[in-house]
């Protein structure tokens, strides 16, 4: 599977496996208090993807595990790959999210972070 994988640009993210089209990502690794589903990818390629989907935001209250989960509908975007591993595929360095209607109160329309390489392993 991976030899496949090594020619297509994948995202591990936080499951630290490689991903191509992926229907969910997380972006809160620590706890899973914000995720994006039922993503639609409109375009996958070697420098960048784009899908749009449903954004899942805990709005942790009274706290985080009694809170409650809200949907609002996202775009998210891949972008800067990069090699983690000699031989292995590239990986997208960057993935961005922002909301395209109703968003989360107190959290900004748009933002986005780097992700740490996962170093996988490749059998020849």
């Amino acid at each position: 599977m991976l030899a496949v994988l090594a020619a297509a640009t994948v995202l591990t993210g936080c499951s630290h496996h490689a991903q191509v089209r992926p229907a969910s990502v997380i972006f809160a690794c620590a706890d899973a208090n914000f995720y994006a589903a039922r993503i639609n990818w409109s375009h996958w390629g070697a420098a960048d993807a784009e899908g749009t989907g449903v954004g899942h935001q805990n709005d942790c209250t009274p706290n985080c595990a009694a809170g409650h989960f809200h949907a609002y509908p996202l775009t998210v975007r891949l972008s800067r790959p990069v090699v983690c591993t000699k031989g292995g595929p590239h990986q997208f360095s960057r993935i961005a999210w922002r909301f395209t209607a109703a968003k989360p109160a107190g959290v900004a329309r748009s933002d986005g972070e780097t992700l740490p390489c996962s170093f996988l392993k490749i059998k020849p």
